[in-house]
């Protein structure tokens, strides 16, 4: 199957929604991972191992963004209240392309910008938030 170029997405266009609603422009996001936890079984007297699937496993994602006087993302990390949410992949004209929408999360850590009064640039936040389900969703 050939792939035409134009059919590539890019990954700079992108955006957070908590409940629905847009939270924010972050410059980066890591950590869309999603992988299943296999037990594994030996019968006694047997070579062969059997697979199992023990449930989805959990991840967590890293988003970073310019520090601003917004303080939304600082008041779910202190609420520790679980959000369902979505990163929404857009494609060149700002139109959504593609979601990856995630279930029970928890803002888990916040991190400041280094300050630095040598060093003039923007400064920026990273949130990280676990989450118990995620599915992708192809537009």
């Amino acid at each position: 199957m050939r792939v035409l170029l134009k059919e590539l997405l890019l990954g700079d266009r992108f955006d957070l929604e908590l409940e629905g609603v847009s939270a924010a422009g972050f410059v980066s996001c890591s950590g869309l991972q999603s992988r299943r936890e296999v037990l594994e079984y030996r019968e006694g007297g047997s070579n062969r191992v059997e697979l199992f699937e023990d449930g989805p496993g959990t991840g967590r994602l890293v988003l970073e963004r310019g520090l601003t006087f917004d303080a939304e993302l600082w008041s779910w990390y202190e609420s520790a209240q679980p959000r369902g949410g979505a990163v929404v992949l857009l494609d060149e004209d700002g139109n959504e392309s593609m979601r990856w929408n995630f279930s029970g999360a928890l803002a888990v850590g916040w991190e400041g910008p280094p300050l630095d009064a040598r060093n003039p640039e923007i400064a920026l936040e990273k949130l990280e938030i676990a989450y118990e389900g995620l599915e992708c969703k192809r537009t």
